[in-house]
């Protein structure tokens, strides 16, 4: 006799993509937050881009002032291309321009001083997972229902031509 066949689960954890161009910083943010969810790391870009195309991504932290890209345009540039994807800001400056850019042009849905306070952070991080699992229900219903719809449109039909 067999074993019924394992389903995929839905992920129980948050997957964040941590970006900031200090490794130091990186490594910090991988040993704080580790255990209550999976965490990527990234220091440029290029990397992000890498990251979101091959893992399921909910949320993305970026810090504000790096070389190349700040995190406020790449917080935008991410949500041009995945928009499901929460976003948040963290800045060890009080750089009120970055900060109204990352809200109006990235849609930032938390932003975060450094040091970072890690309860608030991971709280954050849980609120905005629980949104991004709230929406995907929300599509998968939605599905459900226009197939259903279809379903019995179809039936009608051939009931009327019957």
């Amino acid at each position: 006799m067999s074993a019924a066949p394992k389903l995929a689960k839905e992920p129980e954890r948050p997957c964040v993509l941590f970006v900031d161009d200090d490794a130091g910083n990186r490594q910090a943010f991988l040993a704080t937050f580790r255990r209550e969810m999976d965490v990527l790391l990234a220091k440029n870009m290029k990397e992000v881009w890498e990251h979101l195309a091959t893992s399921q991504v909910h949320v993305v932290i970026a810090d504000q002032r790096m070389p190349g890209t700040p995190g406020s345009q790449m917080l935008s540039l991410v949500r041009e291309r995945y928009p499901e994807i929460k976003r948040m800001l963290i800045t060890g400056y009080s750089d009120l321009e970055a900060i109204v850019e990352a809200v109006n042009k990235a849609g930032v849905s938390h932003y975060s001083a450094k040091p970072w306070n890690a309860d608030e952070l991971a709280d954050a991080v849980r609120k905005a997972f629980g949104e991004v699992k709230a929406e995907e229900e929300r599509k998968a219903y939605t599905e459900r229902l226009i197939t259903a719809n279809q379903q019995l449109e179809f039936a009608l039909r051939q009931r009327l031509l019957s």
